[in-house]
């Protein structure tokens, strides 16, 4: 039975991906020159649609909106202007001004800008890991003077989002729209050719299961005919939280530690059991390099990674067009839900420690909210998929399944997001029987004692932030 309610904040998580994806910065740090506005524009009968929306609050008296980020809103060149982007430019009369960093500097960036009284508007939240950390060490600002979390405009996904990433009332960061950042890429051939059951079915009858999963990769690996079952470097996290605990988890505004939870034991044995069966892609066998053209050549039968790999210019790796499709984590048959991770799938934006222009930033996630409720844009999302991103039916269907799961238990894990010592801790740690064949007693063992002193420290801190 396929899922029909879930038919817009699919499409919209898809075009904000697609803009983060296709429009990464390049460069070393912060620079004082933002990057030129690109000539991409609106199809002339998608820009009338838009143009009847109604917003609040418009025109600004400030419309200039500095982002300090890694990637571009407003896509690459030749890409279509997003629905949110274009009410803000013709609705608030806004202009966005980016000032381009990296990802792995966008931090450091902001922090110098912050301290130099030269703060940014506007931070992405997309992945997830700015609170409490970062909100501790003065980075950003609540964004409750300037936007109504009480509002019914936010989608139940995303104001479970919001909720767990406050603290005292106080929200650090607006959420709009809620899908997996995760998604199991597959080849249809590859499939039908090796007898194994249509995925998407599965998906769509809740049978799409841990015991399913390990059935097709037992059934479908040869290490001998170099035939793998999953390739990639991604499974392990969507894989963990689809048991519903993150390793580093919140409740309540304070940070758990749940090192020693047995669900998180069982799944580190699902990954333990499936290395030693020489079943999974041997990394240390191929010089710790990955392979994503496999799943076209029949040679890896899933290939788990962001959803931003889905609006690269060339999919050829997976196969032809009508041939590459993709699913959600399986589900994990002992938890009370079909759980995803939220990270990297969300559309959501942070307000930066002495913004010089808060309402911007406000009207921005106004647009956002505008485009994720309106019905009449809809249809423009929808067609910028199937036009500019080359998407078939069939993708967009299991698009808007897995973000009506996404959006009914959304799950976020904390480790990246309490401090730099953490999350340099678990972040090799948690892929070590998967990737070592490490066995997770020893592992947890060792990091348990440290991961506490640090969640208890940071829990200090959010008292004082509460």
């Amino acid at each position: 039975m396929k899922k029909e309610t879930v038919k817009k904040l699919s499409l919209i998580s898809a075009i904000a991906v697609a803009a983060s994806a296709l429009s990464a910065c390049g460069g070393s740090g912060a620079e004082t020159e933002t990057t030129p506005t690109t000539t991409a524009t609106m199809k002339e009968e998608q820009a009338a649609v838009v143009e009847q929306v109604e917003v609040e609050d418009a025109p600004l008296e400030n419309g200039t909106l500095k982002f300090l980020s890694f990637w571009v809103i407003n896509s690459t060149e030749g890409k279509p202007v997003p629905v949110a982007l274009q009410l803000f430019q013709t609705k608030y009369v806004g202009k966005v001004e980016y000032i381009p960093t990296t990802w792995d500097t966008r931090y450091d960036d902001l922090a110098t800008m912050v301290l130099g009284g030269n703060s940014p508007d506007m931070f992405s939240a997309t992945d997830l890991d700015l609170f409490p950390g970062k909100v501790a060490a003065g980075m950003f600002d609540p964004l409750d003077d300037y936007l109504d979390f009480d509002s019914d405009q936010w989608p139940d996904g995303a104001r479970q989002l919001n909720e767990v990433h406050s603290v005292g009332g106080k929200h650090y960061i607006g959420c709009v729209s809620t899908s997996t950042g995760m998604v199991m890429i597959y080849n249809k051939r590859t499939i039908e050719k090796n007898g194994l059951d249509d995925l998407a079915e599965l998906a769509y009858n809740n049978e799409w299961t841990w015991d399913k999963f390990k059935e097709m990769c037992y059934a479908y690996s040869d290490k001998e005919s170099e035939k793998y079952a999953v390739g990639g470097w991604w499974y392990e996290p969507g894989m963990i939280l689809s048991t519903g605990v993150p390793v580093i988890g919140m409740e309540n505004g304070t940070i758990v530690n749940n090192l020693m939870d047995p669900d998180l034991e069982r799944v580190q044995n699902l990954f333990l059991e499936m290395k030693n069966a020489e079943i999974m892609y041997p990394y240390a066998e191929y010089n710790w390099t990955v392979h994503p053209e496999w799943i076209s050549e029949g040679k890896t039968l899933f290939y788990p990674i962001g959803k931003w790999a889905l609006y690269e210019p060339d999919l050829s790796a997976y196969g032809e067009p009508d041939e590459i499709m993709f699913v959600p984590t399986p589900r994990d048959e002992q938890a009370d839900a079909w759980y995803l991770t939220a990270h990297g799938g969300v559309d959501a934006y942070a307000l930066c420690k002495g913004a010089q222009n808060p309402e911007a930033v406000a009207a921005y996630i106004k647009c956002l909210l505008v485009q994720v409720n309106d019905e009449s844009v809809q249809s423009v999302n929808e067609q910028q998929l199937r036009e500019e991103y080359h998407w078939t039916d069939e993708m967009i269907e299991m698009d808007r399944y897995i973000t009506e799961l996404t959006n009914a238990h959304p799950v976020v894990d904390f480790y990246p997001a309490v401090n730099n010592d953490v999350t340099d801790l678990l972040s090799n740690a948690i892929k070590d029987a998967s990737y070592n064949g490490t066995d997770w007693y020893s592992t947890r063992e060792s990091l348990n004692e440290a991961v506490q002193v640090n969640v208890d420290a940071m829990n200090e801190t959010l008292k004082s932030l509460g």
